[in-house]
């Protein structure tokens, strides 16, 4: 197959352009479609582990993104309902030593720009907005894509879905499963620095970890802002996808209030310098089990439309980068037909992105426990220190 046959990508988030990103690199036409009119991220700040930045500093995208973020300087961990730190993990240069680049948090629409402009550079990539899939029409040569409110179809040999969480992809080719609703809710602000109380105005991660619930915050644009995060888990409420799906100002207000009324008072005075919050509903997949549900003939998954995950990890963006490069490197080998190519892909991926899955609801169980739960984590972060803290498992550059 020739490089110069376009590959489809549908979705235009932080998946898609990283897919178009590599594809291109390797010399490969792509065409990415996006259904908004523009190309843009909803959401605020996101953490790129080490294993992530390592794949963006490849592309160039390192100096760009360190002037765009930040690199915290420890994680520290506490209890929410009175302060007590329970750990801490040095980062900073430690991480950058340990795995060979650092952890950044950045702005989401800052990581979206920095990959845009990349992959508008490139003379090979097609970007084409106000383009929402509907249907695939299967033809002796591939697909034709059909797309809403569009009169004519696209040709395309190899497709690509990173169209997230509700893949149009995904039901079309794979199934028509609908995500699991988590009952966990994000409660998401992004605070001038210089609004928020001073102890919090440091170049770190805090995590303080709740009953049900725990809060994170850290520095993003140059730290210039913090993001703050509230994650409740409310499994009463009405479950819905989507970002201020149903949630007033007054009712996230009275979340808020009931969720946090007894936690730690400087926790307190932080979320109420907040003015403005958005509501998410929290939804993942079962972890993966085969690469099958990745691959399907000519047909690539990638990111959340494959394996969405919760945020306990802070890994979503960085499987889907990871994603990206894999495809990209398997897809140079021109000696293997095009479906083998995307199964080598699913079959170097699936064990990884599956364990990270697991992983991220098993963080999610461990920072929101009470009772045994609680004082078997607080003594394992106490014997274990850092150690206990870090991931080289997933940090590292065996992955």
């Amino acid at each position: 197959m020739s490089s110069v046959e376009p590959i489809a990508v549908v979705g235009g988030g932080i998946g898609g352009l990283a897919a178009a990103l590599a594809l291109g690199r390797a010399g490969n036409a792509v065409n990415l479609y996006e259904q908004a009119d523009a190309f843009s991220e909803a959401g605020a700040g996101i953490g790129l582990g080490p294993n992530a930045m390592r794949v963006l500093q490849a592309w160039g995208l390192g100096p760009s993104l360190q002037e765009a973020g930040c690199a915290p300087q420890r994680l520290i961990a506490r209890h929410a309902d009175n302060g007590r730190i329970v750990g801490q993990l040095p980062m900073g240069q430690s991480f950058i030593t340990a795995y060979g680049a650092p952890y950044l948090t950045v702005h989401r629409a800052d990581l979206q720009h920095t990959l845009l402009g990349a992959v508008s550079q490139q003379t090979s990539a097609t970007l084409l907005t106000h383009h929402h899939l509907s249907g695939l029409v299967n033809d002796t040569h591939g697909f034709e894509l059909q797309f809403k409110d569009k009169s004519n179809t696209y040709p395309a040999h190899i497709l690509i879905g990173a169209d997230g969480l509700h893949s149009a992809v995904r039901t079309t080719v794979f199934d028509k499963t609908p995500p699991n609703a988590s009952g966990h809710w994000a409660y998401r602000a992004l605070l001038p620095m210089h609004e928020v109380p001073q102890s919090f105005r440091q170049m770190d991660i805090g995590i303080w970890m709740g009953t049900r619930l725990h809060v994170v915050h850290y520095p993003v644009r140059g730290g210039e802002f913090l993001n703050l995060v509230v994650l409740i888990e409310s499994p009463n409420q009405a479950s819905q996808p989507g970002w201020d799906v149903l949630r007033s100002a007054a009712q996230i207000t009275e979340d808020l209030k009931q969720a946090t009324h007894n936690t730690y008072a400087e926790l307190q005075d932080l979320i109420h310098a907040v003015n403005g919050w958005r509501a998410w509903c929290l939804f993942d997949r079962e972890p993966l089990e085969h690469p099958s549900q990745m691959v399907k003939g000519s047909v690539a998954l990638l990111g959340d439309a494959a394996h969405p995950m919760l945020p306990y990890l802070a890994q979503g963006a960085g499987m889907a980068i990871e994603d990206a490069a894999c495809f990209a490197m398997h897809w140079k080998n021109a000696s293997l037909s095009a479906e083998q190519r995307l199964l080598n892909y699913a079959q170097a991926r699936w064990q990884r992105v599956s364990r990270v899955q697991q992983r991220a609801r098993r963080n999610g169980q461990l920072f929101h426990a009470d009772g045994l739960l609680r004082l078997a984590r607080d003594t394992a972060m106490k014997l274990g220190g850092a150690r206990w803290m870090d991931m080289p498992w997933l940090y590292g550059t065996s992955n």
